[in-house]
């Protein structure tokens, strides 16, 4: 690829990237700006390394699901090693609060929204899930009943506070 055809791959899919990234990090506006950063670099990296392959978006979705749970495994290791318990902090945002199932799933823990992320939003099998996150199939299962039950108990809070 071109620099000037990288150039409208950018702009053509900036925003569908970026809305994705939003996702899977919770609407956290630097740990999306970072994921999408990340992703255009290895972007480049590839089309460098192969110049006459063909990217698309699927390529950069692709590649955005794949550095974001890399981060998270990262982050569980080193937690790990730190005797903190996995996953059981909610996220913490810098975004503004959002009403509706956005904002409900921001709050989720790390782990559930992960999950939830790849099963409805990517629709990955359960088996598939279990292995992109590096747990059981059965583990998995019970992750995201405890993710919708949780979701659903904040957009019902939500909307019995008259917010929503």
């Amino acid at each position: 690829m071109t620099d000037e055809q990288l150039r409208a791959l950018y702009e053509r899919t900036l925003v569908d990237v970026h809305r994705y990234a939003s996702k899977l990090c919770g609407g956290d506006r630097s740990a999306t700006e970072e994921l999408v950063q990340e992703t255009y670099l290895a972007l480049v990296r590839h089309a460098r390394a192969n110049p006459t392959e063909e990217i698309g978006i699927g390529w950069l979705m692709l590649t955005c699901r794949h550095r974001f749970i890399d981060h998270e495994r990262s982050r569980q290791r080193r937690q790990h090693r730190e005797t903190v318990v996995a996953l059981q902090r909610p996220v913490e945002s810098d975004a503004p609060p959002d009403s509706g199932v956005l904002g409900a799933l921001a709050t989720l823990p790390v782990a559930q929204r992960t999950a939830l992320v790849l099963r409805y939003v990517d629709d990955l099998p359960v088996d598939d899930v279990a292995r992109a996150i590096g747990k059981s199939v059965r583990a998995t299962e019970s992750l995201l009943v405890r993710a919708r039950t949780a979701l659903r108990g904040r957009a019902e809070l939500e909307w019995t506070d008259g917010r929503g």
